[in-house]
């Protein structure tokens, strides 16, 4: 018997909230006076983009679910 598939249109607002540790930088050269705290500034700046382009995508045949063997889902930011 051949896979079947039943097209669904049904949008959720899922609201995740995360905690971000920062642990290490490295640098090939070392590092200089205060480039450590601008580092810091920078990554604080950055990291949300980062795990939204990280998240954002379509993703197809996840197979997660007991109900059904594969779902095909979409993130995009709100």
């Amino acid at each position: 018997m051949s896979q079947r598939s039943k097209s669904v249109d049904e949008t959720m607002l899922i609201n995740l909230q995360v905690k971000v540790n920062l642990e290490s930088f490295s640098n090939h050269d070392g590092f200089k006076d205060g480039q450590i705290e601008k580092a810091i500034e920078e990554f604080k700046e950055e990291i949300v983009g980062e795990l939204y382009y990280r998240l954002e995508n379509t993703y197809y045949q996840q197979e997660f679910l007991q109900s059904v063997d594969f779902v095909q889902f979409e993130v995009v930011r709100n």
